[in-house]
């Protein structure tokens, strides 16, 4: 059931509906959500806010068997997860720097799913 919400907010982030629009564009701020311990945005629009705080980052270590995903929004509260789940160690090294990607931890800290998507309506990385 968390994952169908992931996914359900994953395409209403993306502008999906029943009907398809040529050219439609998604910028996607970095969204924490303390409470229900979930972070997303698009890595596009974190790059290009006019504010000096959004960040999303993913990365892996120990030999990339461990992932590291951070959020921070455009009001400063930030967030991390770490996993070793070789399923989602494998979705953040499917990230680009214009992916979408959206992730739910634990009480400890752990990542319990990440989300990633990439597609043409999420906003490019401005360089």
């Amino acid at each position: 059931m968390k994952k169908a919400g992931m996914m359900l907010g994953l395409f209403v982030a993306m502008g999906l509906s029943t009907a398809s629009f040529a050219g439609t564009k998604v910028s996607a701020s970095v969204i924490v959500n303390t409470v229900a311990r979930t972070f997303s945005g698009s890595m596009g629009t974190a790059r290009n806010s006019a504010d000096t705080q959004q960040l999303l980052v993913c990365y892996t270590v120990s030999a990339g068997t461990t992932a590291v995903c951070q959020a921070r929004n455009a009001a400063g509260v930030a967030v991390s997860c770490t996993t070793t789940n070789a399923t989602l160690v494998a979705q953040v090294r499917s990230l680009n720097s214009d992916s979408f990607l959206q992730a739910a931890y634990d009480s400890s800290g752990n990542c319990t799913d990440i989300v990633v998507g990439t597609g043409s309506t999420f906003e490019p990385k401005v360089l």
